[in-house]
């Protein structure tokens, strides 16, 4: 490349990339027409062998139920319970934290996002994340509806004890005891 060409440093990459490079990850242009043909034919081959994977593995599973006594049905069945009710359990708790995340310096209290919203508008997938755009939506409408949730941006100052403010120079205890034996 030569040095006219250098982009600056976090500018876009030159227009021309040199010859036999590899193309940059996502870019498809570099690969000419046959090369996105077997591009997509492969993606296509790949999809097709991850649906028959999974149907193996259903057929397999109905092949093992149908071997099992009814007793170890039983024990299965129970199994595939219990997980479902963890990972229930679990995917909540994972909102939950989410939400208060999201929440956080939006609202004076995180937690009162937890309070207020819908948690089961939001979901999580199956690699065990939240998507943030919804809950982020949601704490907007919220604040919205009731902005006095809203983080303050600005501390209160004073104090809090409501008490009498110093008085007169001169004011003391023993000042003030003098001055009732004077009368």
């Amino acid at each position: 490349m030569a040095p006219e060409e250098t982009p600056p440093p976090g500018g876009d990459p030159p227009k021309n990339p040199p010859p036999g490079g590899d193309p940059p990850p996502g870019d498809d242009d570099g690969l000419g027409e046959a090369g996105k043909r077997a591009l997509d034919a492969e993606r296509n081959a790949r999809k097709a062998a991850e649906r028959k994977a999974r149907d193996f593995e259903t057929e397999l599973n109905r092949f093992r139920e149908s071997s099992m006594s009814e007793q170890e049905k039983a024990i299965e069945q129970a199994k595939r319970e219990a997980r479902a009710e963890a990972t229930t359990a679990f995917n909540g708790r994972l909102v939950q934290a989410e939400v208060r995340a999201v929440a956080a310096g939006k609202l004076a209290d995180p937690e009162d996002a937890v309070r207020f919203l819908d948690l089961d508008e939001f979901t999580v997938d199956g690699d065990g994340k939240v998507d943030r755009k919804p809950i982020t939506g949601a704490i907007e409408k919220l604040l919205k509806d009731k902005p006095y949730l809203a983080a303050s941006a600005t501390r209160p100052t004073g104090d809090a004890d409501q008490g009498a403010r110093g008085g007169p120079a001169g004011s003391s205890m023993n000042d003030l005891i003098r001055g009732a034996l004077r009368r």
